[in-house]
């Protein structure tokens, strides 16, 4: 694997800027994923954050539906440990499905998203008045001395480019003593085979808990709660599903590109590529896919016992921090706070 070249300082760990020591452990494109010695965040090089029409772009079959709740929004609406009222701003609030529920669970709430037609989505049909298409560093220069009862954050801290410059931005808009909460993919999870998000220009960073800790500890959070989902029937079943992946047909040519495929695409190529009907091809494989991943849910049903046993990791890491009175840039540890499991129920 590619070895690193120090004399280049943008290879810097973007969490705690230590230079890589170790050669890179996955190559992907014009990409290098880094493990870092340091803090244990694992990211690529080189990183630059999409424009919003990107994210429009790929996400787009999502503008005009709620989708439902993610686990972090879960575990954050049961979290005992966080507040249970007042100004919540969400970062990446998507359509607007989490902001609705902690609307109705007492809280006041304001969301920023940079896709433009979810945000659209999120005011107009939820009737969300506080939306805005911005970033989080755009809506804390335009909102200055705005602050919140807590802010959250859930799937956002893994596409970051610039890791230490966005929680700079969200410490500015947490008032003194509030709150933080979000979730990311846990590195740990239990996987058969890549996860075709979790690539760049979707995902630049790559956490676990440890990494997570050190990072939140760094920037003035000190965590009280983390809670890692535990693997469940239907993980089960995706991950049965994707080791059975042969292959043949896509080396073929029967299949339609994957995600992370489209991802690498110029914008007009991409636009194709995702507008194009399916041909008789890739229905038929479509079809096959579909028997496939359903078959899987008898065999995941029979062999989770093990899973359960094993306590393999799904997909969500969450955390809930609050905001010292202090930041502590030039530290890596912090208060390791409470501990859930998830039972996988």
């Amino acid at each position: 694997m590619v070895m690193p070249d120090n004399r280049n300082e943008e290879l810097r760990c973007p969490a705690c800027g230590q230079l890589p020591v170790e050669p890179a452990i996955e190559k992907f494109g014009k990409y290098l994923r880094f493990a870092c010695a340091g803090c244990d965040l694992h990211y690529w090089y080189p990183r630059a954050l999409p424009p919003a029409s990107w994210y429009e772009q790929m996400y787009g079959g999502r503008d005009t539906k709620v989708l439902p709740l993610e686990p972090g929004h879960k575990y954050f609406l049961a979290d005992p440990l966080a507040p249970r009222r007042g100004e919540l701003l969400d970062i990446g609030c998507g359509t607007g499905n989490f902001l609705a529920a902690a609307r109705d669970a007492g809280y006041s709430v304001t969301g920023t998203e940079l896709d433009r037609n979810a945000a659209k989505y999120a005011s107009v049909e939820l009737k969300l008045a506080r939306v805005y298409s911005l970033t989080a560093a755009e809506f804390a220069s335009r909102n200055s001395g705005a602050t919140f009862d807590v802010v959250t954050f859930f799937e956002v801290l893994e596409h970051q480019a610039w890791p230490k410059e966005f929680i700079a931005s969200i410490r500015s808009l947490v008032r003194p003593g509030g709150f933080i909460a979000l979730s990311v993919p846990n590195r740990e999870r239990w996987l058969t085979g890549p996860d075709v998000l979790d690539y760049p220009p979707n995902h630049f960073l790559r956490w676990n808990m440890t990494a997570l800790r050190k990072f939140l500890g760094a920037n003035g959070f000190e965590i009280l709660s983390v809670r890692e989902q535990r693997a469940d029937l239907g993980h089960t079943a995706q991950m049965l599903n994707m080791a059975m992946r042969s292959g043949l047909l896509h080396a073929a040519g029967a299949a339609a590109p994957s995600f992370r495929e489209v991802m690498q695409m110029e914008p007009e190529e991409a636009s194709r590529t995702l507008k194009a009907k399916a041909n008789f091809s890739q229905r038929t494989l479509g079809f096959v896919a579909q028997v496939k991943s359903l078959a899987c849910v008898p065999l995941a049903a029979a062999v989770y016992p093990y899973v359960y046993l094993r306590e393999l990791k799904g997909t969500y890491l969450y955390c809930l921090a609050r905001r010292t009175s202090r930041q502590s840039p030039n530290t890596l540890e912090c208060n390791c706070g409470t501990t859930f499991t998830d039972s996988g129920h």
